[in-house]
C-alpha cells in the first residue's frame, strides 16, 4: 500500500503530576530529516528519540517538540552515604592523631563534602523517559494512520492520471501506425521535389524515403512508455515504500515521450505529447510526497 509522508501526530502522556506533550509533524523529503525541541532534562535522549522515528517512518522531514509540566512535582530522593561518612570520619582522626589536633570535625565539615549526600536521580528520569516513550509511540502511530490514508487518495488519483497517460499513448501508437504506409509515400515525393527535374532511380527513391521513416518511427518508444506504464501500475497497487522506484519510471517515461516528440512531425501526434507531458508533471509533483 502506498503510504504518503506527510502526516501530523499530538500525544500526551501523563503520570505522578506529570504531563508531557508531544507534536509531530512530518512533511516530504528525498531523505530523512529530522530537528528536534526537548526540554533540558531530556535532551539525552535525543539520539534515541532520533533512531526510534526513523526506524518507524523511513523517510520525510520530521519536527518533534515535547513540553514537560509539573515536572517539580518529582522529587528526587535525598540519601546519606553512611559508608563515605564512616571513612571520612576515621580519616580526620587519623589527621588529628598523626598531627597532634585537637579540633573536633563538626557535622557541617562532613555534610559539606559533596559526596556525602546523594541525589538518586534514576526515579524522576525513569518516570519522564517512560512518558516520552509513550508519547512517542502513540504520535508515531497517528502519523502513520494519516501517511496510509494520504496514500490511498494519492493512489486513486495517480490510478486515474495514469489512465489519461495511457489513452493518450494508445492514441499515438494508432496513429503512427495509421501514418507509417503514408510517410513513405510522403517522404518520397518529398526527395523528388528537392532534387527537382534531376533523374534520380525510383528503387533509391524508395530506399532514401524508407530510411526517413525510419528515423521518425515511433514504435520502439512507445513500447518501452507502456512497459514502463505498465511497472508504474504494478508498484502503485503492490509496493511500499515505492515512492523513489515511481520517480524514477517518471522519469524514463518522461524521456521517451520527449523522444516521441522530438521525431514526430505530425501535428497531432504533438498536441497528445503535450498532454502526456502535463500529466507526468502533475504524477510527478504526486510522486514526491509518497513514501
Amino acid at each position: 500500500m502506498l503510504k504518503s509522508m506527510t502526516g501530523y501526530g499530538q500525544s500526551q502522556a501523563n503520570r505522578a503530576g506529570v504531563i508531557l506533550s508531544l507534536d509531530m509533524n512530518c512533511l516530504n523529503s528525498r531523505f530523512f530529516d529530522m530537528t528536534i525541541r526537548l526540554p533540558r532534562p531530556m535532551q539525552k535522549w535525543e539520539a534515541q528519540i532520533r533512531k526510534t522515528v526513523q526506524n518507524k517512518l523511513r523517510r520525510g522531514k520530521v519536527s518533534i517538540t515535547v513540553a514537560v509540566t509539573g515536572e517539580d512535582e518529582i522529587t528526587a530522593p535525598v540519601r546519606v552515604n553512611l559508608n563515605r561518612l564512616m571513612q571520612y570520619q576515621f580519616l580526620f582522626k587519623e589527621i588529628r592523631e598523626e598531627l597532634g589536633l585537637s579540633d573536633t570535625p563538626r557535622l557541617s565539615h562532613f555534610l559539606s563534602m559533596g559526596d556525602v549526600i546523594e541525589v538518586d536521580e534514576n526515579g524522576p528520569e525513569d518516570v519522564l523517559f517512560e512518558l516520552l516513550s509513550e508519547a512517542l509511540e502513540q504520535a508515531i502511530h497517528d502519523v502513520s494512520k494519516m501517511r496510509e490514508a494520504e496514500g490511498k487518495n494519492l493512489c486513486v488519483d495517480l490510478l486515474q492520471r495514469l489512465e489519461t497517460v495511457s489513452e493518450e499513448i494508445e492514441t499515438i501508437t494508432k496513429l503512427a501506425s495509421r501514418y507509417r504506409l503514408d510517410d513513405v509515400k510522403r517522404y518520397r515525393n518529398k526527395i523528388q521535389e528537392m532534387v527537382g527535374n534531376a533523374s534520380l532511380d525510383e528503387g533509391r527513391l524508395i530506399q532514401e524515403a524508407g530510411i526517413l521513416a525510419e528515423r521518425h518511427d515511433i514504435t520502439e518508444e512507445c513500447i518501452r512508455f507502456k512497459s514502463h506504464m505498465n511497472l508504474f501500475r504494478t508498484y502503485i497497487e503492490d509496493s511500499d515504500e515505492s515512492g523513489k522506484k515511481l520517480g524514477f519510471l517518471l522519469q524514463e517515461m518522461g524521456r521517451e515521450v520527449n523522444t516521441i516528440g522530438a521525431k514526430t512531425d505530425h501535428v497531432d501526434i504533438s498536441h497528445h505529447v503535450v498532454n502526456i507531458k502535463d500529466e507526468l508533471e502533475k504524477l510527478r509533483e504526486q510522486v514526491q510526497n509518497i513514501l
